[in-house]
């Protein structure tokens, strides 16, 4: 099995801010939703009709994350995104770290361990 597809076998829901969702279903996966055996929460402030596997939503990410945590279920993963990744760092709130850097699609990116004043253990 490679890497991925271990890692993928113990989630089960998925947390992502707009721009990463975005850039998915306009770039990378257009024709088809990839995370379609996955609950997505995409963090936006948009107004866009949620589907049962897909909610579009501006709660507060780390309360959601913490009601998730609370649920029956696999694990939680936050895919993409330094902004959403350095609010819940911030709070203390991801248990593993597997960083993936994909550097044609970063660009000039977001530093993700930018001005962090958490001691990560």
């Amino acid at each position: 099995m490679d890497s991925y597809s271990d890692f993928i076998s113990d989630i089960d829901t998925v947390i992502m801010g707009w721009n990463t969702y975005h850039q998915i279903v306009t770039e990378l996966s257009p024709n088809k939703w990839i995370y379609d055996h996955l609950t997505t929460y995409v963090i936006t402030h948009h107004k866009i009709a949620s589907s049962k596997n897909r909610i579009f939503t501006d709660e507060n990410r780390v309360e959601l994350l913490r009601k998730l945590r609370l649920e029956k279920g696999k694990g939680v993963w936050i895919c993409g995104g330094a902004n959403l990744a350095q609010q819940l760092i911030k709070e203390d709130v991801i248990d593993v770290y597997y960083i993936t850097v994909i550097p044609t699609l970063l660009g000039a990116g977001i530093r993700l361990f930018e001005n962090i004043a958490v001691k990560l253990s």
